[in-house]
Formats: C-alpha cells, sequence, structure tokens
C-alpha cells in the first residue's frame, strides 16, 4: 500500500478509507476490541479489520474527530515513550505544555501546529524519541 507520512492536519475520519498499510476495512467501533474486553478513555477508536491498526478518537463523550494516524504497534510504543519523557517536562513546571511543544517542532523543522504525536509517521516518531531522549532538549532561549 502506499507509505503513510506525518500529517499536516486534522486527520479524516479513517473509516471513509481503506487502511493505508494492508488496503483492509477501517471501522469506527468500541475500543475494547484492542483493549482485550476492556473499554478505556472515550471507548471509540478507528480498527482496521485486517491488519489490527487503530486510532483513538477526541472527546467524552466520544467524537469521530480521529486523534492521528492509524498507528501500528511499534509506533503506539513510540508515542507512549515521547509522551512519557515530553510530559516530565512541562507536569515538572520546567516549561508549559505549549512551550514545549514548539521547542519540539523547532528540533524537528516543523510547524508548531503540526507538533502532536498522534499525527507523526513512524520516521518522525523515532526523530522526536531521538530527540527527547536528550536529558536538556527543552532548554532554549526563544520557547517562550
Amino acid at each position: 500500500m502506499i507509505e503513510v507520512k506525518s500529517l499536516t492536519r486534522d486527520p479524516e475520519c479513517w473509516d471513509k478509507f481503506p487502511c493505508p498499510y494492508c488496503g483492509g476495512r477501517v471501522i469506527y467501533t468500541d475500543n475494547s476490541i484492542i483493549y482485550h474486553g476492556q473499554r478505556f478513555g472515550n471507548g471509540k477508536c478507528y480498527f482496521c479489520t485486517q491488519c489490527g491498526v487503530s486510532c483513538g478518537v477526541h472527546g467524552n463523550p466520544a467524537t469521530r474527530r480521529p486523534l492521528g494516524v492509524l498507528a501500528t504497534p511499534e509506533m503506539k510504543k513510540l508515542k507512549q515513550q515521547c509522551h512519557f519523557k515530553f510530559d516530565l517536562v512541562w507536569r515538572n513546571c520546567e516549561l508549559d505544555r505549549s512551550a514545549c511543544y514548539r521547542r519540539l517542532a523547532k528540533l524537528m523543522n516543523i510547524d508548531a501546529e503540526q507538533c502532536h504525536f498522534g499525527w507523526f509517521d513512524l520516521r518522525d516518531l523515532k526523530r522526536a524519541n531521538a530527540i527527547l531522549n536528550h536529558k536538556e532538549w527543552y532548554r532554549t532561549e526563544d520557547v517562550k
């Protein structure tokens, strides 16, 4: 199939298109399908019935607006790693959350409006993770 790229704008509802990885059918469904019978968050997601990639949705109650790209298990693991490292900085009051995203966007050479881990393809998740591995990635004079 096609190569999945990072998003540059809000994604469309994934069930309007075939899966970008395998061409399978993507459905909007209860997220218990990916969590072994347990529901989490708002309880909804997009899910490929063929290869199992998935993506959560915004809102509580759930909307049909995807959080980002359909993610493979490798991408999900990288998103978790990125968020853990990223969240430590803004939650410990080093910088506010928006300033952290602006700094990361600058380091990745992308627009701050496009800096969402859920929007990143595998390559950009690896790039972000490598940046976040540097202990003081967020320190710069022009992020506020």
